[in-house]
């Protein structure tokens, strides 16, 4: 018998967190540490041909500045995977402590290492960079087309991955006689995070061994990924994981932890604290995946599906963090939630000149699930069906096993959702009240289902 299934269970860290005792990165960091501020590029696209520090360099409290000029040329990864031996199951190195190649507003060019915060914010102004302005390309469709900006040399067209599915026969499906076409595109926007606890980290030498304490979700692949990007070994490497103030997915990528490692490095081994502002986080750190997704349906008159297809673009931004299963989770699961014989699907991960697009909760699902009830309201729409009843025809039903996840839905859980939610919102009355109204302000009422 489950001891908290169907109980309050207090958390183990609840006493600590709502009496203010919990100690989180900046409590555990002492006042002598060095500070860093990061100098990011200007230009969305382009290379750094020189950078100069002397006016930075003469600011009172300065210790160090070091630029792309000075970092080690080590190509690493930044996704909060497991590693594997086999290099086709790798997350792709693309990142460097300090970017020559600048490859979006925000990319890292140069760091200051100073005594304290004004210091450090005072010298990253002074530096002045100079750079090889190339084109750059924000739009994911625009970027897949021949003659675009190439942003990353080894994917063509800029295009990371592609995956398909295919069920059945599409095209000879959607011969069918009598049947009805619904076309759509749907685009979720870029969003941040927003954790109230920006990142920030620190990290010192003892003993030949460097110890990095940062606001992470993934030490065990901070450790590892540490020692890629310094060409050390992983057991040179130790981190230290406090209370972390939200992620969400944004700390679920290594963000700039080897960076600080590498700076504490540089001054003897000194403790070097770098704590990213707001501003950073929202440029610099990760974002969701904008995803655009162009869904076409073929329907019976009855209103049941004879044929589907789709075709999602995932904007990764400039570098490839989790990548491309963010919306390979998402295609996978568009058979699934209202299973059709035949049925298309092509999923793109495109590069472009923008703010790195990495984990965030759902991880791919929230950018699908909405694209696909938004057509699925369309089509109730066209079909003049009420949208539930579309809804309820066409669910997964019991039994169902997806052919590639090995999924299986055992209980009619969607209907007994929906009947619940239904009932709690007063859902029935409601929808018929608000049938035909005019005016500019006007109520609505509606329900979605995810898978």
């Amino acid at each position: 018998m489950s001891k908290s299934v169907g109980k309050s269970v207090v958390r183990v860290d609840a006493y600590e967190k709502a009496t203010g005792r919990a100690k989180y990165m900046d409590d555990l960091c002492d006042r002598s540490a060095l500070i860093a501020k990061i100098c990011h590029s200007t230009i969305a696209h382009g290379f750094v041909k020189s950078v100069d520090t002397s006016a930075a360099e003469a600011v009172p409290g300065v210790v160090k500045v070091l630029t792309c000029f000075d970092a080690p040329d080590i190509e690493f990864p930044t996704a909060g995977h497991p590693w594997s031996t086999d290099p086709h199951h790798q997350d792709v190195a693309d990142r460097k402590l300090l970017n020559r190649h600048v490859r979006y507003y925000g990319d890292e060019v140069a760091v200051v290492i100073a005594e304290d915060d004004i210091a450090a914010a005072q010298a990253v102004r002074a530096i002045r960079v100079e750079y090889e302005v190339l084109p750059f390309v924000l739009d994911v469709q625009e970027a897949m087309k021949d003659g675009a900006p190439q942003i990353q040399e080894r994917s063509k067209n800029n295009i990371l991955a592609h995956s398909d599915v295919r069920r059945g026969d599409y095209e000879a499906a959607r011969q069918e006689p009598g049947l009805i076409k619904v076309e759509g595109w749907y685009d979720t926007p870029t969003v941040q995070h927003c954790h109230i606890e920006n990142h920030v980290c620190s990290a010192y030498m003892e003993g030949g061994r460097i110890t990095v304490t940062s606001s992470t979700q993934i030490p065990h692949i901070v450790r590892r990924v540490c020692g890629q990007a310094l060409g050390i070994p992983w057991g040179k490497v130790r981190i230290i994981k406090p209370y972390i103030g939200g992620g969400f997915g944004n700390k679920q990528d290594i963000l700039y932890e080897p960076l600080c490692a590498w700076l504490c490095m540089q001054v003897g081994g000194h403790l070097v604290k770098l704590d990213v502002p707001r501003e950073d986080t929202f440029v610099s750190n990760r974002v969701r995946h904008s995803i655009r997704s162009h869904i076409i349906s073929w329907v019976r008159p009855d209103g049941t599906y004879a044929a589907r297809k789709l075709e999602a673009f995932s904007d990764q931004g400039a570098y490839a963090s989790h990548g491309h299963s963010i919306v390979a989770k998402g295609a996978g699961a568009f058979p699934q939630l209202y299973p059709c014989d035949h049925v298309e699907v092509d999923a793109y991960t495109i590069f472009t000149n923008k703010s790195v697009a990495g984990a965030m909760r759902g991880y791919g699902i929230p950018q699908a699930m909405w694209a696909v009830e938004c057509h699925t309201e369309d089509v109730a729409a066209k079909m003049g069906m009420d949208p539930l009843e579309f809804r309820r025809k066409n669910l997964m039903p019991v039994g169902y096993t997806d052919p590639f996840s090995k999924n299986e839905l055992y209980f009619d859980t969607f209907n007994q959702c929906l009947d619940k939610a239904m009932e709690a919102i007063d859902y029935e009355r409601k929808f018929k009240e608000y049938q035909n109204q005019t005016g500019d302000i006007r109520r609505g009422i509606g329900m979605s289902v995810f898978w």
